[in-house]
């Protein structure tokens, strides 16, 4: 995927956009008369300029309305156009060298379209009129001559869009416009050469996306929903938008927006902004923004299906969409409709991931010891274990592999309907309604439940009257692996609405829009073949309170035998599911006003104002069946509720601080600021300032600083006790920490890794807080014509973090004896319980460079050649995550999410990307480059490299002349079948799956027919 500079301003139609009206074209057209009656000597440099300056393209549209704006976009140049004659007219592309007269000439060429000069920004397209027998035109034959040239003001052009624009990352619009912060765009066009089917999958690759994002990759641990991590800060630090519009986080009392929820098919484009945006769009834009904008410029139909599947025989992967768009009376109409369906990849498909124990690798032995038969500690500190009806001593070998029962891919079936219509009620007001429902199921694969009597939420004792116990004694710690019950299911079900009003005109020069936006989204989340552990207590317990003479509901409970002692019988008594339910609703209504050109003491500045108030409100509980029952092998846990109302205030300004005498070099000064008023915490007021320095239209600097905030999510407000078994590493198991460590008094059971953890939520939290600043360069070099480099510095402190680390309270337990009230342990120093309620207790400084470098060679008879290539390298990322805690620095590392760690935080990051076009032929090379990272051994003190991992992705497509375009694709990802690293440590799969892929290689392909 290639990143794009923004050297225009992102072009929008006012009837699908932006705000600007017939209202402003008039006053140009006065522009244009006193402009060619008045000042002639001005109109002829302004031709000059056109006729003689150069400029850097890449016009891919298709349709010659997006290749306007694309050119627009590029050239920084507002340009209004007849709409009813360009919409259906196919543009050739041009990526290149070229003036600005040359190259509209070029787009125009298909079409009976000429243009006009309004000033030196502004550029009217105007329809073309020919006669026969007359001197001729470049639009009309040796025969003809131009009757006339629409003028803009004809009555005709009550259909014309002036194009402005409003960039991620700002709320003014503009006609020209650099930001001071650097903002990546993922165009429709590198979408599809990515072959990806799935808005999280796209952006895995992104440079700058590390850390725990979701996916459905993460099968124990996930819900089949999708988020991003820039910076690798949390997923509830990057705000997501779609068309610059707030909507609802997942349903089940989620921290950020499920990106599943979102079809690729529809997307335009995804705007990213790697740097802090509190100031411009309120709480959770610590880390930055991605903009994901929704396509509105679509004219008539596509059909379009996909297959791929990896090359063992699994993942198969199936997309079918249809496409319609079309203009109708005073404006357009935009439908897609996606299905999507993903089969699963097993753990035991894959070698790096078929088993828990990857000592041979140099690894850890991750195996579980709740085994398939019954291991006991009896009351002498013995362990033993059943073996051919005997029981004998336990070994370290005696433990249970689980991943033949596990799915490390999740399948995953998502329905989505997107539409959306513009209007123009007259000539000064359009509107934008959007309509989007999408339905996601997945199911996910996990071992049979296992038992743990000793560590579990509720007492379990195998009684001496148990009738199955041989010991004659009570037995308080019994593991058992309930292999009698099939393996457990997750299924996730989701449904995501949205509706979206935008109202927008002008008056008095001034844009203003008015918006409505209500989201929300419901999900369930059912587990089957777990244990009552209430009916299984009642099965352990005494003979006199469970059997069939006492009690003839209550099913004595076999948990000492080998695997088939549990009968059916028990099974109906212990077996149960569980089911969680929740939703999150968003609503906002807003008012923005906006004017380009605002004279102030004599400068011309930019000014954009606004007001936001919205309303959030999450829930999720569990079914009334279970609510009352305690259960193994899922989470208990209590009902999340909460809801607030946040009121906001804001203000932007672009002021032209200074130009030289010949306007080779500008200075510009941004700034904004934003007042936030939550009814759970309080106000708070954020700033950001930004400078440009332009220098002879080859380098641009940017500076910008802000201070964040972000409020602590309902989720971490509300959240009611959890119970879950955490992964989680207890130094007491290493015999050289014994009576070493003040916490470590006597050896715990080396053999267990998941201990039983409690987490909830706190309504005292304080937002946040958070400063950050950057620095960059953008290099355009005139002598060298189609590079465009970039580098930019971005640092980040973050003060005030909101954490529940289970994994920080036992080491910070075991290395000084404190934090005690929160640990709980047995008479033999076993970890029994670790609470963790939220709290403000971390730190971050964050540093990290982006480097970014594209080339577009001229065309050639061969064809098009397109080089892009972007990288992230991460300074520091150092953590504290308490005030008393040493200060560590996490480049380079991982740490496992199901630990509670900040997963991968690879030093290098990075993608190169090669693009050939000719004609009817396409295609694409990739490759993605993610460095080394270090890990400890679990169960030791030792590290080890988890190596670097690179994997290309080829595509190759042709275009057949079959009605308006038969395309046929095919690719492959992973062309070299690269595995992934093994990272020992990873509860799941035993790889970073946040950061690497187990897919391998990965063939697909694809046939989409334009009608």
């Amino acid at each position: 995927m290639a990143k794009a500079r923004l050297t225009g301003g992102q072009a929008k139609k006012i009837r699908h956009f932006t705000g600007r009206s017939i209202a402003w074209l008039i006053l140009n057209c006065c522009l244009v008369i006193s402009t060619w009656a008045q000042e002639p000597n001005a109109q002829q440099t302004a031709v000059e300029l056109f006729e003689s300056s150069l400029y850097q393209f890449v016009i891919d549209a298709q349709y010659l309305p997006d290749a306007l704006i694309q050119f627009s976009q590029q050239s920084g140049r507002a340009i209004v156009f007849p709409d009813n004659v360009t919409r259906n007219v196919i543009a050739p592309p041009f990526i290149g060298e070229g003036t600005l007269s040359s190259v509209l000439d070029i787009l125009l060429r298909p079409s009976e379209l000429s243009w006009e000069l309004v000033d030196d920004h502004i550029i009217a397209v105007l329809e073309v009129r020919c006669v026969e027998n007359m001197s001729s035109q470049p639009n009309c034959s040796s025969s003809e001559e131009v009757l006339s040239k629409h003028p803009v003001y004809d009555p005709q052009m009550e259909q014309t869009h002036v194009y402005g624009s409003r960039v991620t990352g700002s709320r003014i619009r503009h006609t020209r416009y650099e930001q001071a912060s650097p903002v990546d765009i993922i165009s429709a066009a590198d979408i599809e050469l990515s072959g990806a089917q799935s808005v999280g999958e796209l952006l895995k690759f992104v440079p700058a996306v590390s850390g725990n994002s979701i996916s459905t990759a993460i099968s124990n641990g996930g819900n089949g929903t999708a988020t991003v991590t820039l910076r690798g800060l949390p997923s509830s630090n990057t705000l997501v938008l779609i068309n610059g519009r707030r909507v609802a986080n997942d349903g089940l009392a989620g921290e950020s927006v499920d990106l599943n929820s979102i079809p690729p098919a529809a997307v335009e484009r995804i705007e990213i902004l790697k740097g802090g945006a509190s100031a411009i769009y309120g709480s959770d834009a610590i880390a930055g923004v991605v903009n994901i904008i929704m396509k509105q410029h679509f004219h008539g139909l596509l059909a379009e299906t996909y297959y791929g599947e990896a090359s063992r025989g699994d993942l198969q992967t199936r997309t079918h969409t249809l496409q319609y768009g079309a203009a109708i009376p005073n404006g357009s109409f935009f439908l897609n409709i996606s299905d999507y369906g993903q089969d699963e990849i097993l753990s035991s498909d894959r070698r790096v991931s078929r088993s828990a124990d990857n000592r041979l690798q140099g690894g850890a032995d991750l195996r579980s010891s709740a085994t398939a038969t019954a291991r006991v500690t009896l009351p002498d500190d013995s362990a033993v274990i059943l073996d051919g009806g005997q029981y004998r001593a336990a070994t370290e070998e005696d433990l249970f592999d689980f991943r033949g029962f596990t799915s490390a891919v999740v399948p995953l079936e998502r329905t989505s309907v997107y539409s959306n219509i513009a209007y123009d009620f007259n000539e000064r007001i359009s509107g934008l309604f959007e309509f989007q429902y999408l339905e996601t199921e997945a199911e996910a694969s996990m071992a049979p439940t296992p038992v743990f009597t000793a560590f579990e939420g509720i007492p379990l004792t195998i009684s001496q009257t148990n009738p199955f116990n041989p010991f004659g004694v009570d037995i308080a710690d019994a593991r058992r692996r309930l292999v009698e019950l099939p393996p457990r299911l997750q299924k996730n079900n989701s449904e995501v609405t949205r509706f979206s009003a935008i109202v927008e005109g002008l008056f008095e020069q001034w844009n203003w829009d008015i918006s409505y936006n209500w989201s929300r989204s419901e999900a369930s989340e059912t587990s089957s073949n777990l244990v009552n552990a209430d009916n299984l207590q009642l099965g352990l317990g005494p003979a006199q309170s469970c059997g069939e003479l006492s009690n003839i509901d209550c099913v004595p409970v076999n948990l000492l035998g080998p695997p088939g002692s549990i009968t059916p019988t028990q099974l109906d008594f212990i077996r149960t599911s569980g089911e969680v339910s929740g939703h999150f609703k968003s609503s906002m209504i807003s008012l923005n006003v906006s004017k380009e050109s605002l004279n102030f003491n004599g400068r011309n500045i930019a000014l954009a104002l606004g007001a936001e108030y919205r309303n959030e409100s999450t829930s999720k509980k569990p079914s009334n069946s279970i609510a009352s029952i305690n259960t193994l092998g899922g989470s208990n846990f209590e009902p999340t509720r909460g809801d607030r109302q946040i009121a906001e205030l804001y203000a932007e300004t672009l002021v032209p601080a200074w130009e030289s005498a010949d306007g080779s070099y500008t200075l510009d000064l941004e700034a904004a600021l934003r007042f936030s008023n939550y009814s759970d915490f309080g106000s708070t007021t954020n700033p950001r300032l930004g400078l440009k320095f332009a220098a002879n239209s080859s380098y641009l600097v940017r500076l910008n600083y802000s201070r964040g905030f972000r409020a602590p999510s309902l989720n971490e407000l509300f959240r009611g006790a959890s119970e879950s078994q955490a992964f989680l590493d207890d130094p007491c198991t290493l015999i050289e920490n014994v009576g070493v460590l003040p916490g470590c008094l006597q050896q715990a059971d080396p053999t267990r890794n998941q201990f039983l953890t409690v987490i909830g939520g706190n309504d005292e939290l304080e937002p946040e807080d958070s400063k950050s600043y950057g620095i960059g360069l953008l290099w355009t070099p005139s002598k060298f014509p189609g590079i465009t480099a970039s580098v930019d510095f971005f640092h980040l402190n973050q003060d005030n973090v909101v954490d529940s680390s289970a994994q920080f309270i036992v080491n910070q337990n075991a290395l000084t004896g404190g934090l005690s009230e929160h640990i709980q342990r047995d008479s033999m120093g076993n970890l029994q319980l670790v609470e963790a309620t939220n709290l403000n207790v971390g730190k971050r400084k964050i540093s990290a460079s982006d480097f970014s470098l594209t080339y577009h060679h001229k065309k050639r008879s061969w064809g098009q050649l397109s080089f892009a290539t972007s990288g992230t390298y991460i300074h520091k990322y150092k953590a504290k995550l308490d005030a008393a805690a040493p200060e560590l620095d996490f480049v380079g590392t991982f740490q496992d999410e199901a630990s509670e760690g900040l997963g991968g935080i690879p030093q290098w990051k990075g993608q190169l990307g090669v693009k050939w076009n000719n004609r009817r032929w396409r295609s694409s090379y990739e490759m993605h480059f993610i460095s080394s990272l270090e890990e400890v051994i679990p169960g030791t003190t030792e590290r080890r490299d988890i190596d670097s991992w690179i994997v290309h992705d080829v595509q190759l497509s042709y275009k057949f002349n079959v009605l308006k375009g038969l395309r046929w694709t095919i690719g492959v990802d992973n062309l070299l079948d690269e595995e992934a690293p093994l990272a020992t440590s990873a509860f799941n799969d035993s790889i970073d799956a946040r950061t690497h892929d187990l897919k391998g290689r990965f063939l697909y392909t694809k046939l989409s027919q334009r009608f």
